[in-house]
Parts: C-alpha cells; structure tokens; sequence
C-alpha cells in the first residue's frame, strides 16, 4: 500500500497540480472584479480549463528542459505529457478563439514567453520573474477581462506586484536566478521594494474600493518583509510550501466569493 501511494505521488507529482493557482488566481480576479457571479464562471469555464492545462504543459516543458527534480520520467515520455496538455488547452480555447481573436493573441503570447523563460531567460535575474508573471497572470487576466477603468487597472497592477514578489521570493528559495546573480543586501532590498510596491498598490486600491476581501493578500508582503529582515541568502525551504498552500487558498477564496 505504502508503494502504490508513493508510485501514485510520483505520477501526478510529475504535473505539480498545486502550482495551478498560478494561473487560475489571475482568471478568478478578473470574474470578481467584473462581478462575473456564478454565471460568469460558467461562461469562462472552458477558457479557464484551457489556461490550466496550459499550465501543466509549461510545468512539464520545463522539468523536460532543466532536470533538476530528480523525476524517474525520460524526456520522451515528460514531452507526451507537455504535448497531450497542450492540444487539451487548445481544444478548450476553440471556441474563445472564434468569439474573440484577441484570445488567440493572449493565449499565442503566453506560450512563446513560456518557451523562452524554460529555455534560457529563467536563468536571467529579475527578467525571469516579470516574464513568467506577464505570461501567466496578466494574459489569463486579459483573456478574461481587460481593464477598462482605473479601479480595474489598479486590480491588475496590484496582482502584478504582488506575483513578481511572490517569484522572487521563488527564486530566493530555489536558488535561482537572483539568488545566483545578486548578493544577500541586494536581495533584501529587492524584496522590499517589491513588498513596497504591493503594500502601496493594494492600500491604494482598498481605500479606493473598500473592498475588506483583500486584506488577507497583504500577508505575503509583511511575511516577506520580516523574512528578509536581515540579509540571507537560504530561507526556510518550508516557505515555499507555505507560499503554495496560500495561493491555493487564495484561489479557493476568490472563487468562493464569485459564486457568493
């Protein structure tokens, strides 16, 4: 029994399901704050599938191109996965591509910024983290709703910070790109300066809006603050895992509210 849970581990570990809210946070953002309900969930169910198994194909695609987690999976059998996700992600988007094709655009622009960050700009400080944000959140956003007053830009922007401190923070902890570029004080001052930006974003948008459902997302900023209280160059490797669970339960929370 102990060996078949670990074998099915190992089978859907492969797809790293529980990085999805990385592009599914962005697509339930924009129904909130199109105050979409229920009924818009509904009509953007397919573009949504379709933005998740896009999201498990670049998962793949880019343990195919690094190698680096050890996976017992040969490149030909990772890429039969990445392929299948992928022409699964283009079926769901078909008929958003006919009603809308600026979809194609967004969903055109989201594939080549992922090929590029797997296969050279990932290793590319402070690049690396706006690319993959612009590819996985402000094009599933745009796909859904693209701003069109201040308030709504603000919701974006906000979400824009707060994802490129969110992978910083990934990369800190992976010893990535900036972990191998910069030294421990320009890490620190980077983090807060993101940490700013998003406590300064999201103040702005509250007291614009009111809105007392995005108070909970101010936690990563301060944790992020008090993490990097002093220059260090290993965070906790518990931290990640904490930052998952969180933006999984941000997901769940949003989608929550659209359907309440």
């Amino acid at each position: 029994m102990m060996e078949l849970s670990r074998t099915q581990a190992q089978r859907w570990g492969v797809l790293r399901l529980d990085y999805l809210f990385a592009v599914l946070v962005p697509c339930m953002i924009a129904l909130y704050v199109t105050r979409s309900g229920a009924a818009g969930l509904l009509e953007h169910l397919r573009l949504i599938a379709g933005w998740a198994f896009l999201g498990i194909a670049g998962n793949v695609i880019n343990d195919v191109v690094d190698k680096d987690r050890g996976l017992d999976w040969n490149t030909k059998e990772l890429a039969a996965i990445a392929i299948g996700s992928l022409v699964l992600s283009l079926l769901c988007f078909g008929s958003a591509f006919v009603l809308d094709p600026m979809t194609t655009v967004y969903v055109a622009i989201a594939i080549g910024l992922v090929f590029v960050y797997c296969i050279g700009l990932k290793k590319i400080p402070l690049a690396s983290g706006f690319v993959q944000v612009f590819a996985e959140v402000c094009m599933p956003f745009f796909s859904i709703h693209v701003p069109s007053s201040p308030v709504e830009w603000l919701w974006l922007v906000s979400l824009f910070c707060f994802s490129v401190l969110s992978q910083f923070m990934h990369e800190a902890i992976d010893k990535e790109a900036m972990a191998s570029r910069f030294s421990p004080n320009q890490m620190r001052i980077i983090m807060f300066v993101f940490s700013g930006l998003t406590l300064g974003c999201g103040t702005i948008l509250f007291l614009i809006t009111m809105d007392y459902n995005i108070l909970p997302v101010a936690f990563v900023p301060f944790a992020t603050i008090y993490i990097f209280r002093s220059p260090r160059m290993n965070p906790a490797s518990n931290i990640k895992s904490i930052g998952i669970i969180l933006g999984n339960f941000f997901m769940i929370y949003f989608l929550v509210l659209i359907l309440a």
